[in-house]
């Protein structure tokens, strides 16, 4: 229970409870308050890993992102299993294999999230996820040991 105390002022009491209900409006719309420009709750992707033709036959795993277009950022968690310990993970253009987001902390120990992404190409992975993959690398398979298509 919230207690509202107004020094028996009334109209500050509404005006503290209008507040009080801006601000969790405004929380749960995913803007702070306060803030100048609305801040977007991160796009949310998702794929699930298995050995392709060219990676481990019996590999798998998930991952899901987290993609921040206003911090040009992009995190992942990723787990795997039935593949030797991982060296390196992205995200690629399904049209040539180009790597667009170099996730390699991800699996390796170091940081989720990659840092500076451009905007435009956040925006065109939010737009169109079918259209990029993730793989997890390794030493046995360099070419990718596991894969998936982005999904939402």
């Amino acid at each position: 229970m919230v207690r509202w105390t107004t020094g028996g002022n009334r109209r500050g009491g509404a005006m503290a409870v209008g507040v009080a209900f801006l601000a969790g409006s405004a929380l749960t719309a995913g803007v702070a308050p306060g803030a100048a420009g609305a801040q977007v709750a991160p796009t949310r992707l998702e794929t699930s890993l298995q050995g392709s033709s060219a990676g481990d036959p019996d590999g798998q795993g998930k991952a899901v992102f987290r993609l921040f277009k206003g911090k040009r950022r992009v995190c992942a968690t990723v787990s795997w299993s039935k593949i030797a310990s991982p060296t390196a993970a992205h995200i690629h253009r399904r049209s040539d294999g180009g790597i667009v987001v170099d996730l390699t902390g991800s699996v390796t120990g170091g940081p989720r999230c990659a840092r500076k992404v451009p905007r435009p190409v956040i925006r065109r992975i939010v737009e169109h996820p079918k259209r990029y993959y993730f793989n997890v690398h390794n030493d046995s398979y360099p070419s990718g040991a596991i894969e998936g298509t982005l999904r939402r």
